[in-house]
């Protein structure tokens, strides 16, 4: 999978968004005003982002995000992940 194939959608907190499923976990993708992203503002698309906040969560709903991004800002989330970053993720899990 490439970054290109993501499905960014309109999310709650006023961003935008893409989730996708691997075998065992979830990798969210989000980007907005009240997300760790670049910039943090409301923007349509995904095209208009630098860097994006990504999570990974396994199937009992943990983050396990420091398992699979090095630079992982709190445990939880990797806050500001560029691009390329994303894009290697997404090619190591598929």
């Amino acid at each position: 999978m490439k970054f290109k194939d993501l499905k960014f959608k309109k999310q709650h907190h006023g961003g935008i968004g893409a989730a996708v499923d691997f075998n065992d976990i979830t990798v969210s993708i989000q980007a907005g005003q009240f997300v760790y992203s670049t910039p943090r503002e409301d923007l349509l698309d995904s095209s208009m982002y630098s860097a994006f906040e990504v999570a990974i969560i396994d199937k009992e709903g943990r983050y396990v995000t420091e398992k699979y991004i090095e630079d992982c800002s709190d445990g939880e989330v990797s806050g500001w992940t560029s691009k390329e970053t994303i894009e290697e993720l997404l090619s190591n899990l598929t």
